[in-house]
Formats: structure tokens, C-alpha cells, sequence
């Protein structure tokens, strides 16, 4: 199979550029451990998209240590599209409208 395309909304790109230099002002650097943690999961995602179970219509991925979790859509047999970088303890599923 060819390699899927993923993708950020970019609101997604948004939540998780603000919650980089949040932790970036907490601790010098974390803003950075926290990004390459979104990005080894996204390449997990791009591998074995049908890892993590459906849930209308939206799949949801933890991003351990971080209270955070990628929210992702197949868009299509080439396309993935990261819908959002959702905080844990936020606004549950204020993304679906996405």
C-alpha cells in the first residue's frame, strides 16, 4: 500500500502549538519532548491507521505522559486528517464539528 498523507486541521496545528509553548514556559524544552511525542504518535497513526477503535467516526489516541490525545479521521484510502490535539480534561468532543 502506497503511504498515506496525514494532515493537520488547522485548528489541530493551532491546540498543539499552543499547548507546546505552554509547556515551553513551564519547563525549558518540554515544548519540544511534547511535539516529538505527537509526532511518534502520528507516525504510529500513519502505519496501522485501524489500531485504535472507531468511535463516531473519529479515532482517539493517547499521548502518554501527556494529558493529551490526537483525534484523527480517515479521509480517505490516502489521507488522514489529525482533527484535533485535545487536552483530556477539556471540552469533551468540542471537536466533532470539525
Amino acid at each position: 500500500m502506497a503511504s498515506r498523507r496525514l494532515r493537520f486541521n488547522p485548528l489541530a496545528e493551532a491546540e498543539l502549538q499552543d499547548a507546546a509553548s505552554w509547556y515551553d514556559e513551564r519547563v525549558a524544552g518540554l515544548g519540544g519532548r511534547f511535539i516529538t511525542a505527537i509526532r511518534h504518535r502520528a507516525s504510529e497513526i500513519v502505519e496501522s491507521p485501524h489500531r485504535w477503535p472507531l468511535i463516531r467516526g473519529a479515532r482517539r489516541v493517547l499521548v502518554g505522559p501527556y494529558p493529551y490525545a490526537i483525534i484523527y479521521r480517515e479521509i480517505s484510502d490516502e489521507e488522514i486528517e489529525i482533527v484535533a490535539v485535545a487536552h483530556l480534561k477539556r471540552r469533551p468532543r468540542y471537536w466533532a464539528q470539525r
